[in-house]
């Protein structure tokens, strides 16, 4: 009979906070999800298999990018809305009032 995967698992493998533990959870977790009956479970397995180095470097550090990418994502929405202005100054003022920097 084949084992189903709960939030539960899930929930139990990421609060691991040592890198060989959670790599080993991890490749269990992953053996699971592929031995599944569900599809979807199989390829979130295949997902998992690609992905897995940076998910255990994130489990091992716990810090992402994910700031970076925001103020990234209003910069650029900044810029289009200020599409066809050269003012390379008030351009910048702008980005630092809308990023939070005074």
């Amino acid at each position: 009979m084949r084992e189903t995967i709960t939030g539960a698992d899930l929930r139990q493998w990421f609060d691991r906070k040592y890198d060989k533990p959670a790599r080993e959870a991890f490749c269990k977790l992953i053996e699971r999800a592929s031995q599944s009956a569900q599809e979807s479970l199989q390829r979130v397995a295949g997902t998992l298999n690609r992905w897995f180095e940076p998910i255990v470097r994130y489990i091992r550090h716990r810090y992402t990018n994910g700031m970076t990418e925001g103020f990234n994502n209003k910069i650029k929405l900044i810029q289009r809305m200020a599409y066809g202005l050269r003012n390379e100054h008030n351009r910048r003022k702008r980005i630092l009032a809308w990023c939070g920097q005074p």
